[in-house]
């Protein structure tokens, strides 16, 4: 059995407030090994589900266990392994010319992400993640009035936030959905877009990954451990989400987002 270890890293300290929680950390391979495939059979069951949730849901659980600049990378690629799956299910629902102009303005604002996820001590990292996760629970669980939008220039700019998130934190998610929103796609275009900027977006940061040097042999081993529940999380969530109410789902993921959220700030306010 492939042991699965914290990620130990003196750069995964620097610049710290505090030691990190080791809260799973401590726990003996076995155990540490069925939680850490658990948790990303769920986040892909989720995402498969609703769309979007694996990125969130993983690297704010996981980042505990290996630390942020382990975690990011990782959930990098085990985010490409399920959107070859997803981009398969939803590849007749592609508005490509969206697809791609979203993603190319994604591709500008990874590196920036990326020196943020460098250059910002963990501590802090983290807890912008948490406020993230929080910003983003609250904004669509009151399901506030976006306006039309219009404007060719508006995919850019929504990309460029998107390839900010997923440069720090893998998060390209919120401002996607957001633009989404303003475009009233419906529920089948709406993921299938999703799913093609994301495989777009998720592709440039682990290159962007692999240049800074964070994808090591480490984090590779630990993606292919994942791949079984990638599938199985995956391929049950395309299969059970024509049972699944999505309204009752989708407030189900918030309210995991959002106590997510909660916790990492409180745990790792500087």
């Amino acid at each position: 059995m492939l042991a699965i270890e914290a990620d130990r890293r003196p750069e995964a300290r620097v610049g710290a407030a505090r030691a990190p929680p080791v809260l799973w950390a401590r726990i003996a391979g076995p155990v540490e090994l069925v939680y850490f495939v658990a948790v990303i059979a769920l986040a892909c069951f989720v995402q498969a589900v609703a769309g979007f949730g694996l990125p969130m849901i993983a690297t704010s659980v996981l980042v505990a266990l290996f630390g942020i600049k382990a975690t990011v990378p990782l959930i990098a690629i085990i985010v490409l392994e399920l959107q070859l799956l997803m981009v398969f299910r939803y590849r007749a629902e592609l508005d490509l010319p969206t697809v791609w102009r979203i993603s190319g303005a994604a591709a500008v604002g990874i590196p920036v992400g990326l020196l943020f996820l460098s250059r910002i001590p963990e501590a802090i990292s983290i807890t912008v993640l948490g406020l993230a996760l929080i910003a983003y629970a609250l904004y669509s669980s009151f399901n506030f009035p976006v306006p039309a939008l219009k404007n060719p220039g508006w995919p850019f700019f929504f990309g460029l936030l998107s390839g900010l998130g997923a440069g720090a934190y893998n998060i390209a998610g919120p401002p996607m959905i957001i633009y989404g929103d303003t475009q009233r796609w419906q529920p089948k275009l709406f993921k299938g877009n999703l799913q093609g900027c994301f495989l777009i977006i998720t592709t440039v940061a682990i290159l962007a990954h692999s240049v800074s040097g964070n994808v090591t042999g480490d984090v590779l081993r630990k993606s292919l451990v994942a791949l079984p529940s990638v599938l199985v999380g995956g391929l049950a969530g395309l299969y059970l989400d024509r049972f699944i109410n999505r309204a009752r789902f989708r407030k189900i993921v918030l309210g995991l987002l959002l106590t997510l959220g909660v916790y990492l700030v409180l745990t790792w306010w500087p």
